[in-house]
């Protein structure tokens, strides 16, 4: 009988809105809401999902406070051994913030040299990822520091400009740099490490942005496509595991609309000044072009039979956080939260699961987001194998109330504003570049992607917490970072419950990051490694407290059963992440919502 009652409460739990922030606030619906179907928001009748609601003769679930205790109470335990055999644990980097080698390794220029080096007033100590932490001569012994942690994944990407200075097979191959990562694909296969490659994260070839304007251009399609191809006949027979693109929401929002990024454009009335740029235009052209390029890469994906053998996959990564409206009890606030995680989401995932871009988009911006017509929405579906999802934490929402209509852009068109305070709720945590650190809200993205987008496979492949070191913080002080520590714990807590309370397909978690690096715009000063880098000593790597606990877990001596952060919500009162927290609040080079507002 309980068992049969366990059975009903769990298919209960699935029916379920998910957790708010404030258990005692729930969100109101509005009348609008209330019937609401479930399934794609678009505007095409037979993409409409199921209704959900009550049925005759729907059988009533009743459960005793303790069965209600070792499902959701604190006692609820994860172990090791509760993630599926073929899970991986693994670090994540990307190439131009690690690698450095710029010079004298035949890799040629990308968006980020010219930016780094033609802005550097946009860039946090006018640093730059000419020399990052020389990984490209460093990764044998990096290697060994993974092995450290029993991780059994590592993502990474590839350097356009390293393999094809010029951007095409045509101009020439740099056969240096596709020794360098054959090289470190092999070594990471032989110390019992699966690779895992993004083929772009934001390098994007000067040569081709000179010649064209990079993704600005249709032409960028087929030359992404030769790329991909290359890295396809190149590494296919080893990497089972690819994605396209990382998180191309902020490199077009980010660098075609705010101007915080490379290749640093923008309208003029943008507070951080460009040279050139429309921000009310050039992020959905970028984003539409980086949609076709994901397509023509899985299509060579799928023709290469070498990469299909053992299990080969292709997805994408994506970012977002979970939204909440600001007042629960405001219609408007959760219109806000729903906007936002469409914008940011459904913006890529929608085309590329259902066809079509959310209706939120649609609507209002007809003259620059352009619907796909049939044949390509056509062309669009099911381009996936899995869903890639980088993680970091949540916001509030609210409604922008002042849009000045003489200047259109991404943010006015979302019309939405983002902040770390919740009404009722005052006692979260977030971290130095704002943003709270709530990992309830990674339960409620997975069931999310799950219910929304047809319960496809998700490989987490970025999570962690950032930390601000203006260069004050001892070594020792840098190595005892139990707020991190804590922060990967909830999130593998919440993974695990993830799985075996509501069967979501997750395969794989990647923190960000194996060592400290050059994070662009915020350059050294923020600070993500589970390895502290010593930047004034030759950058020696030091294993933080957080990567200890990691391996102890990753060794089967760990059993997670409580939320930190939750516990410490129940208190009342914020935790610390570290004996000296250092903010700088005011600083939009580091501030994460002047990405997007």
């Amino acid at each position: 009988m309980a068992t049969a009652t366990l059975t009903l409460f769990l298919g209960f739990l699935a029916l379920t809105s998910t957790l708010s922030f404030n258990a005692e606030a729930r969100p109101q619906p509005c009348d609008e809401d209330l019937g609401i179907v479930i399934g794609p928001h678009t505007t095409f009748e037979d993409d409409l999902g199921t209704v959900i609601g009550p049925e005759e003769g729907e059988p009533q679930v009743n459960l005793d406070d303790d069965e209600l205790g070792t499902i959701i109470g604190p006692e609820f335990e994860v172990h090791k051994s509760d993630f599926p055999d073929d899970f991986i644990f693994g670090t994540s980097v990307s190439a131009y913030q690690v690698e450095g080698a710029k010079k004298g390794s035949g890799r040629g220029l990308t968006t980020w040299d010219e930016f780094t080096h033609m802005f550097p007033d946009k860039v946090e100590q006018r640093s730059d990822g000419d020399i990052g932490v020389d990984f490209y001569t460093r990764y044998k012994d990096d290697i060994k520091l993974m092995k450290e942690l029993r991780t059994n994944g590592f993502r990474f990407s590839i350097s356009w400009t390293r393999v094809l200075p010029y951007g095409s097979v045509e101009k020439g191959v740099n056969e240096e740099g596709v020794k360098f990562y054959d090289d470190l694909i092999n070594a990471l296969i032989a110390d019992g490490i699966q690779p895992a490659i993004t083929l772009f994260h934001w390098e994007s070839p000067l040569a081709l942005e000179m010649k064209y304007g990079g993704f600005l251009s249709e032409q960028m399609v087929e030359d992404f496509r030769k790329f991909a191809k290359f890295c396809f006949d190149k590494f296919g027979d080893r990497v089972k595991n690819w994605a396209t693109f990382n998180e191309p929401s902020v490199y077009s929002v980010a660098g075609y609309s705010k101007g915080k990024k490379a290749p640093g454009r923008c309208s003029p009335f943008e507070v951080i000044k460009c040279p050139s740029g429309d921000s009310s235009e050039e992020p959905y052209r970028v984003a539409r072009n980086q949609i076709f390029s994901h397509v023509a890469a899985v299509e060579e994906f799928r023709k290469c039979e070498k990469c299909q053998e053992g299990g080969g996959k292709i997805g994408i990564v994506l970012v977002s956080h979970w939204f909440e409206p600001k007042d629960p009890n405001s219609c408007k606030d959760v219109e806000a939260a729903r906007r936002s995680l469409e914008y940011q989401l459904g913006w890529f995932l929608r085309p590329l699961v259902y066809g079509q871009y959310p209706k939120e988009m649609l609507e209002g911006t007809t003259s620059r987001v352009e619907a796909f017509t049939p044949e390509e929405s056509q062309r669009l579906r099911g381009s996936l194998d899995y869903v890639g999802i980088n993680y970091y934490g949540a916001f509030f929402s609210t409604p922008l109330t002042n849009v000045n209509s003489s200047q259109i852009s991404y943010h006015s068109d979302m019309r939405v504003n983002w902040t770390v305070d919740q009404n009722h709720s005052p006692h979260l945590k977030s971290t130095a570049m704002g943003i709270v650190i709530y990992p309830a809200g990674l339960m409620n993205l997975m069931r999310h992607i799950k219910d929304e987008y047809m319960d496809p496979e998700i490989y987490i492949m970025e999570n962690g917490m950032d930390e601000l070191d203006d260069g004050t913080k001892t070594v020792e002080e840098s190595l005892k970072d139990y707020g991190r520590k804590e922060f990967i714990k909830s999130h593998i807590l919440i993974m695990g419950k993830a799985i075996r309370m509501y069967n979501v397909r997750l395969k794989g978690y990647f923190i960000w990051s194996l060592m400290d690096n050059f994070e662009w715009e915020k350059g050294y000063k923020i600070r993500f490694g589970l390895y502290h880098v010593d930047f004034d000593d030759n950058m020696k790597r030091y294993m933080r407290s957080s990567g200890k606990w990691l391996s102890e877990f990753l060794d089967s001596k760990e059993t997670l059963h409580k939320c930190y952060f939750e516990g410490h919500r129940e208190k009342g009162y914020a935790p610390k992440l570290s004996d000296r927290e250092i903010y700088d609040r005011d600083n939009w080079r580091i501030r994460y919502t002047s990405d997007v507002m």
